[in-house]
């Protein structure tokens, strides 16, 4: 068994930031210290590892299959000692210097990430909230378990143990088209639709495990003509094609304005629950409950909940 009383643990603070950000300058910079520092710190956990850890790749480093196994291990560790630590001491958003990763798959995404942005730093100016709103993102539940992104808002629940999926406020689905589309105005009928090309996203997951809204309109047998990876790309094809697509009520605002008719579907949908979405392991963590007010108040102000 390794001897811990032999290896400094600060180095595992580095061997963390090298492996998350890609480079020592990156290491360095997210830890204050200098790059020599944080270079020779990497030496030193090669050495005491017998193994290169990072290896170079472009411009960045890629870690090697060692370092691939140790990270969830030591990065688990590092999360549950900075929780305990910000537990013991009380967690105050006016002097934290914390940094939280949020996933947001949701079309809403990036303009729920300027509004939780400027809420943020109303009242916690030296907190960094990072957000990824990419519509399908790789690795989400194991990002998530592992601590590298503190929580989700998503329509895709993780209906596995120990997640929280805690509802948040209902979507709705409605129908868009472009203004003057030939054959799609108001009082279209499901037959009428049954004739028409769609532009799709690509499914994170098979039917029987979507939503039940989303389940029901694959189930109805429309023309998919196109799959696009991001839910934004939906509105800007519909308004320059006679494609229609399929989008939260949400973005109603939004598809007006690129001049696009916004109608109700002609059958009924269930709504669409949003949720927030975080691992077990976080729930005492008092920043993190800080932060799970932050998102539940903002979108509540958001106007949709």
């Amino acid at each position: 068994m390794f001897n811990l009383r032999s290896l400094d643990l600060n180095l595992l603070t580095v061997f963390e930031a090298i492996y998350e950000i890609g480079t020592v300058s990156g290491a360095a910079d997210r830890l204050a210290l200098s790059q020599s520092a944080a270079s020779h710190a990497l030496s030193r956990l090669r050495e005491a590892c017998r193994d290169d850890l990072f290896v170079r790749a472009g411009q960045g480093l890629s870690p090697t299959a060692v370092a691939k196994g140790m990270y969830p291990v030591i990065h688990r560790a590092l999360e549950a000692l900075r929780e305990s630590l910000a537990e013991a001491s009380g967690f105050d958003p006016a002097r934290s210097q914390r940094h939280f990763r949020i996933s947001i798959p949701h079309p809403m995404g990036p303009f729920h990430s300027l509004a939780l942005r400027a809420a943020a730093l109303s009242v916690a100016p030296a907190v960094v909230l990072t957000f990824d709103t990419v519509s399908i993102p790789v690795d989400f539940e194991d990002s998530l378990r592992d601590g590298i992104v503190d929580l989700a808002v998503d329509w895709l629940p993780v209906a596995l143990d120990p997640f929280v999926n805690r509802k948040l406020f209902d979507d709705h689905l409605v129908l868009v088209a472009r203004s003057g589309h030939p054959s799609v105005k108001s009082g279209v009928t499901l037959d009428d639709l049954r004739k028409e090309e769609f532009v799709t996203p690509h499914r994170r997951r098979a039917v029987e495990h979507l939503p039940r809204a989303v389940a029901d309109l694959y189930k109805l047998g429309m023309h998919e003509a196109v799959h696009v990876s991001e839910l934004l790309e939906i509105p800007a094809v519909v308004a320059n094609t006679d494609l229609l697509g399929v989008f939260p009520s949400c973005m109603t605002s939004l598809m007006e304005k690129l001049g696009l008719q916004v109608l109700p579907l002609p059958l009924e949908v269930p709504p669409l629950p949003i949720y927030m979405i975080w691992h077990e392991s976080r729930r005492n963590d008092a920043g993190h409950r800080w932060l799970r007010g932050l998102v539940v108040t903002e979108l509540g102000r958001s106007g949709i909940e």
